[in-house]
């Protein structure tokens, strides 16, 4: 019996040298509510060993730290956020906790003895919503931002994280709207996304062009205001930076879009020539108020601004073009040709640098197009030929070149190019009607009688049938009936 009572003496002393003591804490997110699902762990980093030693009369004791024996405890946060971990050995611990998505939230370590010592940190509450993105500090102990804060910069802090986890998350749903085209959806998420932060100019930019999306085009204009409003005032230095300069400048010129679109002339060149003094490139200011002032029937102001666009940017050829156009009008083709040289020269060497630039292509298609119209009213025959055979290989619309070849070929007298030209027309645009009536009219030319019946070449008969077939009511129905009826022995 004694035997017995000795080994269990034993035992007891053996289990009171491992003290443990119980961790427990709370875990809340960036919005300030619990975070469920964290992966806490607890890492032993280190053992104390009191070091008691006993003199006559006294007992001291120096603690020190031993190398750890690295044995790990592993909980999650439950619903509240909450964990409780029992039986922990004393020691030093270095902590982790991963959210739910990978994510490492936190990082420390912490002292875990006896929780009426001074030194215990066996609670361990983290809440996001006060965490400063500042990062660790060598020695610090944890990846929190360190250094006592007041209430009210506590406050401060918590808004910031939790208006920054709202608007990430409204950002995400906006997006997704986009991507299915939903403007309506999108404008609401956009317009709660202000509500959070009013000091962001590119969420007015957003609202503004999904409000033109819409042909809101008052609201819009309001939007693109208050963005410049706000970009005035909130970005760095904005009287002389570049990226300041632009941003202010390219909502003016959102804002004066929307407010030519709304019959608002004045206002919309007004707004243009305020962006061109603000941004850093204002060649599309010039150029759209160039554009909205020739559709308005103010040529003079037009080619002022035009002409202030070449200065701006002289490789654009985007304002040559509309030089052109106000000249033709103008009745004063030499200036309208010149443009138009200007412009293809511009175009052409745009496109050694960018070949694929299909918006230059088709300028460039157009304004060979319109220089061949010119030419051929200067009777300058062989030179138009030569720009519409060139438009052919740029045009986003070949059919065009093509059968202005057709007619200038058939006006020549050169009957086969103008009906090889009147095919190639007709294969880019099967529906060109005055394309079939050229194509037909020489080949009925080319009819003879024979055994008392007038016969023309293969192919006659179908060119002028497709004629009526898309244009049965057009100038040439009456010619081309009577021609079928004497192909088909009716007259």
């Amino acid at each position: 019996m004694q035997r017995c009572l000795i080994v269990f003496f034993a035992l007891w002393v053996q289990l009171q040298v491992r003290p443990t003591a119980t961790v427990s804490g709370q875990v809340l997110d960036r919005e300030g509510e619990p975070f469920a699902g964290v992966l806490i762990t607890y890492t032993n980093a280190g053992t104390f060993d009191r070091n008691y030693r006993s003199d006559p009369g006294m007992r001291t004791e120096s603690p020190r730290m031993l190398e750890g024996t690295g044995r790990v405890y592993k909980i999650k946060t439950n619903r509240k956020g909450a964990f409780l971990l029992v039986g922990v050995d004393y020691g030093v611990y270095d902590i982790a906790m991963i959210a739910p998505d990978g994510r490492l939230i936190y990082s420390g370590r912490k002292t875990i003895v006896d929780s009426s010592e001074a030194s215990s940190q066996n609670v361990l509450n983290v809440d996001l919503s006060l965490v400063t993105n500042t990062p660790l500090v060598p020695g610090s102990g944890t990846n929190l931002a360190g250094g006592k804060k007041t209430k009210e910069q506590l406050a401060l802090i918590h808004e910031e994280n939790v208006h920054a986890v709202k608007i990430n998350r409204l950002i995400a749903q906006y997006q997704n709207a986009l991507a299915v085209q939903d403007w309506l959806g999108a404008i609401d998420l956009v317009q709660k996304l202000i509500v959070l932060d009013r000091n962001r100019w590119e969420f007015y930019q957003n609202l503004g062009r999904l409000q033109m999306n819409l042909m809101a085009y008052q609201e819009a204009a309001v939007s693109f205001g208050r963005g410049v409003e706000v970009a005035q005032k909130t970005l760095a230095n904005p009287s002389d930076t570049d990226r300041a300069l632009r941003s202010v400048g390219e909502l003016l010129l959102s804002q004066a879009d929307c407010d030519e679109r709304l019959e608002k002339i004045d206002e919309a060149v007004a707004l243009y020539e305020k962006a061109a003094a603000i941004h850093p490139h204002p060649f599309m200011a010039h150029y759209r108020a160039c554009s909205v002032l020739y559709n308005h029937g103010k040529t003079d102001a037009a080619i002022e601004a035009c002409t202030r666009a070449i200065a701006d940017d002289p490789a654009q050829w985007l304002p040559y073009q509309a030089l052109g156009g106000i000249f033709t009008t103008a009745n004063k083709p030499e200036d309208a040709l010149a443009a138009y040289e200007k412009g293809i020269a511009a175009a052409q060497n745009t496109l050694e640098v960018k070949s694929g630039a299909a918006t230059t292509r088709a300028g460039l298609g157009q304004m060979l197009n319109s220089e061949g119209n010119l030419l051929l009213q200067r009777k300058r025959y062989d030179d138009a030929i030569v720009a519409f055979t060139k438009a052919t290989g740029v045009s986003a619309l070949p059919a065009t070149p093509y059968f202005n070849l057709c007619a200038t070929y058939y006006n020549l007298k050169r009957a086969d190019e103008a009906i090889a030209a009147c095919e190639q027309a007709i294969a880019s645009d099967p529906t060109l009607s005055d394309a079939y009536y050229i194509k037909g009219a020489i080949l009925f030319g080319r009819g003879q009688m024979a055994n008392g019946r007038f016969v023309a070449p293969s192919g006659t008969l179908e060119s002028l049938n497709q004629y009526l077939r898309y244009d049965p009511s057009g100038q040439y129905a009456a010619t081309v009936t009577d021609m079928i009826d004497k192909l088909n022995g009716r007259n």
